[in-house]
């Protein structure tokens, strides 16, 4: 029972880290990309690119929480994740809907 609080919260982090990351990324990457309607079979390339960064991003953070959280803060992060998931999620959900 006790690694499995561990568990869930690298699997929290590691998502909270994907979005956010994916997010910052589409910011960066938004100021330098061409016009959507410019581009017809090149376009998905950097969408790939943004997601494998995230997904690696994510499995990092993931992965040093799993080893890093013991059983009794893993808990309290669990307790406290209706506050931390939507402090970071919602910011990057309105990043990524308001940047084309």
């Amino acid at each position: 029972m006790s690694d499995r609080a561990r568990v869930v919260a690298a699997v929290a982090v590691a998502a909270v880290v994907a979005c956010a990351s994916y997010a910052g990324q589409r910011l960066w990457d938004a100021t330098g990309e061409p016009a959507p309607g410019t581009v017809l079979q090149q376009a998905t390339i950097p969408y790939y690119w943004r997601v494998a960064f995230s997904l690696l991003h994510a499995a990092g953070a993931g992965l040093a929480a799993h080893l890093g959280l013991s059983d009794e803060r893993a808990r309290a992060w669990l307790d406290h994740a209706s506050i931390w998931v939507p402090a970071v999620v919602l910011p990057a959900v309105i990043t990524m809907v308001l940047v084309p």
